[in-house]
């Protein structure tokens, strides 16, 4: 169970890392694969009040990318590669759910809608504010 919950607490930080660094510190760039982050998503949901209806592709492939980059630790402990898909799942889910239901998001998922509608250099977790309560940045 222990790998489990640390394979959750982990899923948190890389979450916060690739939202923060990836998304909006490289995606500042304009010829940065990561661009989409702020220029389509950012844009589109502070446009529409938060609401952006549309998958994105390159998350989809990035969270599948990922969940093959961690394959190696169902040898080294499965309970903690199952809890980092789960984390993968949830945050596809709960991401685009929220964005099509802006009172969902602004009751459970308060950190992200800030995130786009007060300040988007803060809040970056989309499922669990781990990261975010850990580092600070949870505002």
């Amino acid at each position: 169970m222990i790998g489990f919950i640390l394979g959750i607490v982990y899923a948190s930080f890389l979450e916060w890392w690739i939202h923060k660094k990836l998304f909006h510190e490289y995606g500042r760039k304009k010829d940065s694969v990561f661009a989409f982050h702020l220029r389509d998503h950012h844009v589109v949901a502070k446009r529409n009040e938060f609401v952006d209806e549309r998958i994105s592709t390159l998350e989809t492939v990035g969270l599948f990318f990922l969940m093959v980059l961690h394959i190696p630790f169902v040898l080294l402990h499965p309970l903690f590669y199952i809890a980092t898909v789960i984390y993968a799942g949830a945050f596809f889910a709960l991401h685009n759910y929220g964005h099509r239901n802006t009172t969902y998001a602004k009751k459970f998922q308060n950190w992200h809608w800030k995130h786009h509608m007060e300040n988007p250099n803060q809040n970056w977790n989309v499922v669990l504010p781990i990261a975010d309560w850990i580092l600070g940045t949870n505002k």
